[in-house]
């Protein structure tokens, strides 16, 4: 083993920071304290949210692997479970690293003409000596006077347009009685100043990974604008055999760049459009059903889609249905604005967080447990009950976890995820049995756990009850303005009206984009605040009073 606390280097590709590692130290350790953003979450080598490919370097192992130790593949490691022995060169297969934060800036008004009777193109410089910096892809928001927002992606590509580097373009909709698009936007004027705030979203080029040959855009409407840096990038790289581009519109002539893209088609050998009008009834299609129509080799091509919510999850679907990898479907949809919200230090998101992310992650865990808890039979061991779950999670989708999956049989279920247990244990037919799933679904945590009663003991079916009463009753507490500290006093309480005594070393934690890690790993049952809609999980766990046996009960916090 080495001794000697050598100083190495540590460097993240494609093109992420470089960082200084002590010799001495987990290289997850090295990255957090020096402010690098990596994944994380365990933080105890069982999770796998830190594993990275090995591309460059050496590694040794800090302590040998426990029994509950996440398996790493041929040329990964996890990152808090090595230290390193020579300089390393890391990369995340399966995660990127957060845009850096928006920034607020005065953008004067250049440009403000019509591409069609229904939609604006918009031109503002931003009043700022320092380079507006973006990838293609990411979308602006205009900060109006009330606090509202208005969300527009970018159309152009600024870190390729020589001098105008603070210049942005953007293609905005005019809607019938938009506060923004009618009047705003109608009142605009050359030289006049708006107030501007970005870059925002994940929605972003990404050079194309070995095996992929092929590139796909969808767009509905203006999200044409989010697509055409991302198609000028692509055709500059060279990445792609072939790109194809499909655009839903009303009409034809609503395509306003048609001459654009005719221009591009001429120069770029590979690249052909299409134009999807929805008022053609004899063509009743849209983009993705086009796009299906051209057979594309889906296995070795990668897609984005920008536009309405119906287009991108109906494309999701119907191409990961023929064939598209999951991983092969980046998306961005266009919401409905909204106020920004104004959260407690303690409940940041990433730049791209919404609300129906967690609810999508929250959906697919709670389907996914009921079919786990129907795998696991008696006579099987702990072990082999996660290992099932794993398995399952991965069929469903479900790339990896953000924590471990816990699995607790019988007297087992009076430890906390801290706690070991016995993985040899097996499951008997009489039993109580708990299960903690921590998938991560596209991007956001899902967190979701329950307890299972095999038999008729009547105990079983009383711990269980209480676990899922108390948080019936907390959740509805929380709603009329229990702070998270106050929730688990609350909740001890009722578990003594059960017969049972609350764990409060088990005490709720956050769920976002993942890692929430990344924005701190704080505890519900010390949040001195009345936490927030959708983003706290509140854990219930109660060990009965007279039997060694417990039960466990976990969901998100939800207005409704």
């Amino acid at each position: 083993m080495t001794t000697n606390p050598t100083h190495f280097f540590c460097t993240l590709a494609p093109d992420g920071p470089r960082f200084p590692l002590d010799g001495a130290g987990s290289l997850l350790d090295a990255a957090l304290a020096q402010g690098v953003a990596v994944p994380f979450s365990c933080k105890r080598g069982e999770c796998g949210s830190c594993r990275a490919q090995l591309l460059e370097g050496g590694v040794e192992r800090i302590a040998p692997p426990s029994e509950a130790a996440y398996q790493v593949d041929a040329g990964e490691l996890l990152m808090c479970q090595c230290r390193a022995t020579s300089d390393l060169r890391l990369r995340f297969a399966h995660w990127s690293a957060p845009a850096l934060a928006p920034s607020r800036h005065s953008a004067k008004v250049l440009i403000c003409e019509p591409l069609t009777a229904k939609v604006m193109r918009l031109v503002v410089e931003l009043q700022s000596a320092e380079p507006f910096r973006c990838a293609p892809g990411q979308h602006a928001q205009f900060v109006l006077e009330d606090g509202e927002r208005r969300s527009f992606s970018i159309a152009n590509r600024p870190s390729e347009e020589g001098e105008a580097l603070n210049r942005l373009e953007f293609h905005i909709r005019r809607m019938p009685g938009g506060l923004f698009t009618e009047q705003c936007l109608a009142a605009l004027r050359p030289a006049d100043l708006l107030e501007l705030e970005g870059p925002h979203g994940a929605f972003v080029w990404q050079a194309p990974s070995d095996g992929i040959e092929h590139l796909v855009l969808l767009a509905t409407g203006t999200g044409f604008a989010g697509v055409r840096p991302i198609l000028q990038t692509a055709l500059a790289s060279g990445a792609f055999r072939t790109v194809s581009f499909y655009w839903g519109v009303a009409e034809a002539g609503d395509c306003y760049a048609a001459a654009w893209l005719d221009e591009m088609a001429r120069v770029h050998a590979g690249f052909r459009w299409t134009a999807v009008p929805s008022s053609r009834v004899e063509v009743k299609q849209h983009v993705q059903h086009a796009a299906s129509k051209a057979a594309h080799d889906w296995e070795r091509t990668v897609v984005y889609a920008c536009g309405n919510p119906a287009m991108v999850r109906d494309a999701r679907a119907l191409l990961q249905a023929e064939g598209l990898p999951k991983a092969r479907f980046v998306s961005e949809v266009f919401l409905p604005s909204t106020k920004q919200v104004v959260r407690h230090p303690w409940e940041k998101v990433g730049a791209t967080f919404t609300r129906d992310g967690i609810l999508e992650a929250r959906r697919r865990s709670m389907e996914a447990l009921p079919q786990i808890a129907a795998l696991i039979e008696p006579g099987m061991t702990t072990g082999e009950a996660i290992a099932v779950a794993d398995r399952h999670l991965r069929r469903l989708g479900a790339a990896y976890n953000w924590h471990p999956t816990y699995v607790r049989f019988g007297p087992d279920t009076q430890r906390t995820s801290r706690e070991p247990v016995d993985r040899q244990r097996r499951l008997r037919e009489d039993d109580v049995y708990t299960v903690d799933l921590g998938p991560v679904w596209d991007g956001y945590e899902g967190d979701y756990g329950d307890t299972f009663v095999r038999g008729a003991d009547a105990d079983h079916a009383r711990v269980t009850r209480a676990a899922r009463d108390i948080f019936e009753r907390a959740q509805e507490a929380w709603r009329q303005g229990l702070s998270g500290a106050a929730l688990y006093d609350f909740a001890s309480g009722l578990a003594r009206m059960h017969g049972c005594a609350l764990v409060r070393e088990t005490g709720g934690h956050r769920v976002s984009d993942f890692p929430h890690a990344l924005y701190g790993k704080h505890r519900l049952a010390e949040a001195d605040f009345v936490p927030g809609d959708g983003i706290w999980v509140l854990e219930v766990q109660v060990r009965d009073l007279e039997r060694p046996i417990g039960a466990f009960f976990e969901d998100v916090l939800l207005k409704n």
